[in-house]
């Protein structure tokens, strides 16, 4: 994924075919994280602008030889660093890899691990079209619950482009295979 201040990835998102919003996800500083002896330059990202009673928070990421890694999160009132790879690369169709999830908490104003995903690599090849272009992606699968109270299961399809970054996102029921929610990618900016 191309990581530099000022980069941007416009989306269009529909949930349940029905609501439909665009939103921009942009780079917006680079942070020095010390992590053991190693300090890294990671990126700050997130969709803007954030609603005006949300504090501002950020994920951090960079990119290393093995893949996109998350480096934690940064806000005014709380910070979690890490070091974890999000998407392998390079890696095999079939192969699973694990990682924490991380989640900010708007009650609590604070980062935390909601979880630890196991990522399967479906496809190397994809071709997607979107109105921002035609790219080839890898496609990155996972599933999640969506709560303790919440039976159904859903499946993640993120369909990730090298050079560009996240071209698109899929979530459908676990069970039915129908698409809940989905971003493509409309526009981008890289420099």
């Amino acid at each position: 994924m191309p990581l530099a201040v000022g980069n941007y990835w416009e989306y269009e998102n529909t949930y349940l075919d029905v609501i439909k919003d665009t939103l921009l996800y942009e780079v917006t500083e680079e942070i020095q994280i010390p992590i053991g002896d190693t300090t890294y330059t990671a990126y700050a990202m997130n969709f803007i602008p954030l609603p005006p009673d949300l504090p501002s928070y950020y994920w951090l990421r960079r990119n290393d030889e093995e893949g996109l890694f998350l480096m934690g999160g940064i806000s005014d009132t709380d910070t979690l660093f890490m070091n974890e790879v999000e998407y392998r690369l390079p890696i095999r169709v079939g192969e699973i890899f694990e990682t924490p999830r991380i989640s900010f908490s708007f009650a609590r104003r604070e980062f935390y691990i909601s979880d630890t995903l196991s990522i399967t690599l479906i496809d190397d090849d994809r071709g997607v079209i979107t109105p921002a272009g035609k790219f080839k992606c890898f496609v990155y699968n996972f599933d999640l619950s969506a709560g303790d109270d919440v039976a159904e299961r859903f499946d993640y399809y993120l369909f990730y482009s090298l050079g560009v970054g996240l071209v698109k996102q899929e979530e459908r029921g676990k069970f039915n295979q129908d698409i809940k929610s989905e971003f493509i990618l409309m526009n981008y900016q890289i420099r």
